[in-house]
């Protein structure tokens, strides 16, 4: 043995047994704290709230007619697609198109107020707004159609998931997300808090949509289970 190769071997076991020790520290997990479990449960779906709704249809109808509104007739798929694909309990809503009653749609693109006041090629913040409802409407008049060909309707539908919303926008115009509110606040009170107002959203600005069309809105919906 060199000189000094004892000091070295000493600070080498010396290290590997710290080694040791770290190691297996890193196995013990430490409890989670009730401060910090409470601020994981905000983020936590709860599911059993929405599936124990006992709402039906009536409510659903009688809220349509306190606000003054009415499911149009279910549209039909411009192009080559489907406007719903269910996967087990979740449906999948293509983008739906903001057509009115009398099957006319809301063309135009959403620009400021200063712009669109002086404009009939631009919508103010606020028709864009009609046209997300109008969206929405046409949303819930797929589901309510996809449903009855399964011997349900809208009250079957336990949580509205996440809208997405293409807004056709001026590129001065940041307002998309006020846009979208007309697509939330139906779902919202067409179907209640519980189910359709707790949703997740993105909603995107972009120079072009087909047709002319100034909102298309896309949805993800979950059904109960006892659906076939």
């Amino acid at each position: 043995m060199t000189p000094g190769s004892t000091s070295l071997f000493v600070i080498t076991v010396g290290f590997a047994s710290s080694l040791l020790l770290s190691s297996s520290s890193a196995f013990h997990i430490n409890p989670i704290s009730p401060s910090r479990q409470r601020r994981c449960s905000a983020y936590a779906s709860t599911p059993s709230s929405a599936e124990n709704q006992s709402q039906d249809m009536d409510d659903i109808n009688a809220r349509l007619t306190k606000l003054g509104l009415e499911l149009p007739p279910a549209g039909a798929p411009k192009a080559n697609y489907q406007l719903l694909h269910r996967d087990g309990d979740l449906l999948y809503l293509s983008g739906h198109l903001p057509m009115k009653a009398d099957g006319t749609l809301v063309v135009g693109a959403c620009a400021p107020k200063e712009i669109a006041d002086t404009s009939d090629t631009y919508l103010t913040t606020e028709q864009g707004y009609e046209a997300a409802q109008h969206c929405a409407l046409n949303l819930l008049s797929t589901l309510q159609s996809y449903l009855e060909s399964q011997g349900s309707d809208l009250s079957n539908v336990s949580k509205v998931i996440k809208l997405f919303g293409i807004v056709r926008s001026h590129s001065d115009f940041i307002e998309q997300h006020l846009v979208m509110n007309g697509a939330s606040d139906v779902i919202g009170k067409v179907l209640g808090k519980e189910v359709g107002g707790s949703h997740a959203r993105s909603a995107i600005g972009t120079n072009t949509l087909p047709l002319g069309i100034a909102v298309e809105v896309e949805m993800i919906a979950k059904i109960k289970s006892s659906i076939n």
